[in-house]
């Protein structure tokens, strides 16, 4: 797969099969929330087990989760996407409403997610996530 596809597959995967998620990953891929440390998330990760583990944690904490990709931009030259995407759920320890406009940025070597880039709003995650 190229990154327009692996973009996809990481947006419905994550829902609906983490083990085909995780498979689209290189062992070695970096996630960064480019904005993450600003409501307290780790960021950058390494390794698809580190990378794992964070989005498994957040898709615990919110129930019916939804991703939409509202647009999606090829880089010419390159095995990368740009894309913007809306996010929304239920966040179970306060039951407050999770909308996000995400930002995102992939490249992809040899058909696996190598780089992961996202950017958010930190202050929706802690108007929604913080008690």
């Amino acid at each position: 797969m190229h990154a327009p596809e692996l973009l996809r597959a990481h947006l419905h995967e994550m829902l609906v099969d983490f083990s085909a998620w995780r498979a689209l990953y290189a062992d070695d891929a970096t996630l960064d929330f480019v904005y993450g440390a600003s409501a307290g998330v780790t960021s950058p990760l390494h390794g698809i087990d580190a990378i794992a583990e964070s989005i498994s944690g957040f898709l615990n904490a919110v129930r019916d989760f939804k991703v939409q990709i509202t647009s999606l931009y090829g880089i010419d030259g390159e095995d990368a996407v740009m894309a913007e995407f809306s996010g929304t759920g239920t966040v179970i320890s306060t039951g407050r409403t999770y909308n996000q406009n995400y930002i995102v940025y992939l490249r992809a070597e040899a058909g696996k997610i190598v780089m992961l880039r996202e950017y958010w709003d930190p202050t929706r995650v802690i108007a929604a996530f913080q008690p």
